[in-house]
């Protein structure tokens, strides 16, 4: 069956269907060993995704970063070039076995063929490549040092003259021709490709989440096919992940001795043979591997330059799957009879081990400075009340503190790419026991990252960990939309102050105000009442007191509180966000710590709407941090708790959220610390849709 333009469907948002691991024929055991094993050998994870009979089985990222970010997969991009060709074929726009030349009007002397290029065999040697640059019209002049099909060397130039094919042919870049053609159908919402020598890379430059690499993996795995229809040509996919190209003499990755080194077992249509199956395949890590004898697939995004080390933990991942599967523990985990319109499945009782938070900080100890050169001209790292303020160069001056801190940071727009002006960074830094500092900056939409080292006497010393590939900063420079977070969900649960409402200057000169009378320390009291019922913040404060007592003065207080709105205002955004919830139909609520009466007159004095569905203080027996008024949310709007979002801008809420099973969007300068799921600066930065018959889409600048 081929792919005709009339076959093709919309987006589709519906998430991948997940699974416990053991319902699918993993053992639990082995995934959170592959977890721990990539961390543990410094090899610097980011996402990582496993999926079996196209269900997801374990995911999992490392902060700062998030399995809902695009980040750049370098040469994996080269497979959807692939795929682009397939579809032109499949079409009947051009065969395989075209003259390359015949499509952007170059006379190819050399007899240069279109599969030549998908193979990697034009016959130009190694250091012709490196010379011969971008130009797709130099590439077919130069002579090849070796005829054509018989020599295979690493050419990116080869799949960057397919990409021009593609806009040749089609007179569009390649990712808005692939778009009705795969990556709606997969599901792969809007993604960026980096330009190059006037048209889109093609050899690199993608910027995908580790779902969208398995979601691919999963369509090449079925052969071609996506929820029951054939996206993709049948025979083509059949054909890419043949060995084209003998790679027995390449040298790649260094393998230990006696080891199979996965990068001599045979190149394809851009994409790796393997000791099992095939495999999208990117700089420092970035991974997609499809191996149909399992229908098992492994996505994964990381930084390190010992790729195979990471290769070779999957491989001791997948020999465990296999010996589950020879046990008999695959027998029960056959691939759901699921339609087009079924819901997707969910494990029944996650364990904390696979939901757990997992840091790429706790490494930071085997992530080392690299040789290579780093701009230090302006360099500067300086203490600050909260931490420290970081110079650098190339990038400007920059917040550091305890905790993973995100910063959008704009500059100047990438040639040929006039948007792209965003660096979406992560900065961490710690004092050490010998009164050095160490900061490391983070690129979350790339592998890479920076690391900066004061020692005691004051001297500052800084490199990349791994230096992007054609660049430094610049190069990884990208347009406002691709840091861009989205990710779906049934339902919204709102907290009030902080979130929606700033009431920070009443709440502040009353608390401080009774934390004086009572001789506490106003300080300490402010630490703590953020989220948490008045009564509750007294009897922690207070321990010995009756706790009558603090029940008939929290009366007082939140009386008090009412009737002083003076300067409650409206947080910036949260008037757009309830209006688009209620205008996308998307079932949200209020839960906030503050009785009915004080949520209603502050929400009043901001000027924003009461959400449909409160609950409030007289609503729940116990306040944040425990998770009742969350639950209770859910339970109210008649939505499974792990299908909501909380907006949380305290600790004690952030924490509540995360104990219901909830994902949080922490909101303001203090939320980082508490470790939500994702962090804006505030209710601006949270957008909403929702696409006919599917669920809300959050959006997160």
């Amino acid at each position: 069956m081929t792919s005709s333009p009339q076959s093709r469907r919309p987006l589709s948002s519906r998430p991948l269907a997940r699974r416990a691991p053991e319902g699918l024929g993993i053992p639990e055991a082995a995934v959170l060993a592959l977890a721990e094993r990539l961390a543990a050998e410094g090899l610097d994870p980011h996402a990582l995704l496993v999926a079996r009979h196209g269900e997801v089985a374990f995911e999992t990222a490392w902060a700062p970063y998030h399995l809902e970010r695009p980040a750049l997969v370098y040469s994996a991009s080269k497979t959807y070039t692939a795929l682009a060709i397939g579809f032109l074929a499949d079409e009947g726009r051009l065969g395989l076995d075209d003259s390359a030349g015949l499509h952007v009007g170059e006379a190819n002397p050399h007899g240069i063929t279109v599969r030549h290029l998908l193979t990697m065999n034009t016959g130009h040697s190694a250091a012709q490549i490196e010379r011969i640059g971008a130009d797709p019209l130099v590439l077919l002049r130069e002579a090849p040092a070796f005829a054509p099909s018989t020599h295979f060397a690493y050419n990116s130039p080869a799949t960057h003259t397919l990409s021009a094919i593609v806009t040749a042919l089609t007179g569009e870049p390649l990712t808005a021709y692939l778009r009705p053609r795969l990556l709606d159908p997969l599901g792969i919402g809007e993604r960026w490709m980096s330009p190059y020598g006037g048209i889109e890379h093609g050899a690199s430059g993608f910027h995908l989440t580790v779902d969208d690499l398995a979601r691919t993996a999963i369509m090449l795995n079925d052969r071609g096919v996506v929820d029951g229809v054939q996206v993709a040509p049948a025979r083509y996919v059949e054909e890419m992940s043949r060995p084209w190209s003998d790679t027995s003499v390449f040298e790649g990755p260094i393998a230990a001795d006696g080891e199979v080194n996965d990068w001599s077992l045979g190149y394809g249509y851009q994409v790796w043979r393997g000791r099992e199956g095939f495999r999208l395949d990117g700089a420092f890590g970035q991974f997609a591997l499809v191996l149909p004898d399992h229908d098992l697939v492994i996505a994964y995004q990381g930084a390190t330059l010992d790729t195979q080390a990471t290769l070779r933990a999957f491989w001791a991942f997948v020999a465990a799957v296999e010996v589950a599967d020879a046990a008999g523990g695959a027998d029960a985990a056959t691939p759901a009879a699921t339609g087009a319109d079924t819901a997707p499945t969910v494990p029944s009782a996650p364990t904390a081990a696979l939901d757990a938070a997992r840091d790429g900080w706790a490494e930071r100890d085997r992530l080392t400075i690299s040789p290579d050169p780093f701009d230090v001209a302006g360099l500067a790292l300086d203490d600050a009340a909260d931490g420290w303020r970081l110079a650098l160069p190339g990038v400007g001056s920059l917040p550091v503190g305890p905790f993973w801190h995100e910063i959008s940071v704009e500059g100047p727009a990438v040639d040929g790419a006039p948007d792209a002006t965003h660096l979406r960074l992560a900065t961490r830094g710690e004092r050490r026991d010998d009164g050095s500092v160490l900061v490391h900056v983070v690129d979350t939409t790339s592998p890479h990252r920076a690391i900066v080292r004061r020692d005691a006497s004051g001297a500052v010393h800084a490199g990349w960990h791994l230096p992007p590939l054609g660049g430094g900063w610049e190069a990884l420079r990208v347009p406002a939309s691709v840091p861009r977070i989205a990710t779906s969900a049934s339902a919204v649960l709102l907290d009030m102050d902080g979130t929606l409402v700033d009431s920070h200057a009443v709440v502040e000169r009353l608390w401080t105000q009774w934390s004086l009378d009572h001789g506490v320390d106003p300080a300490q009291t402010l630490a703590i009442i953020h989220g948490r019922q008045g009564q509750d913040s007294m009897a922690l404060l207070l321990p010995d007191r009756p706790h009558e007592v603090n029940l008939a003065e929290n009366a007082a207080m939140l009386a008090a509180e009412t009737a002083q709105t003076e300067g409650v205002v409206a947080i910036p955004g949260a008037a757009d966000l309830l209006a688009a919830l209620a205008h996308e139909g998307v079932p949200y609520a209020l839960v906030t710590s503050a009785t009915t009466e004080l949520a209603t007159a502050r929400m009043r004095a901001a000027g924003l709407p009461m959400p449909p569905v409160v609950i409030a203080a007289g609503d729940v027996s116990r306040s944040k941090p425990d998770p009742e008024g969350f639950l209770a949310g859910a339970a109210a709007l008649g939505v499974d708790a792990a299908r909501c979002i909380v907006v949380e801008d305290s600790a004690n809420g952030i924490a509540a959220g995360l104990a219901a099973g909830m994902r949080v969007i922490g909101v303001g300068p203090h939320a980082a610390a508490a470790a939500p799921t994702w962090t804006v600066a505030d209710a601006r930065g949270i957008h909403v849709t929702r696409p006919d018959g599917a669920d809300p889409v959050i959006t997160l600048d």
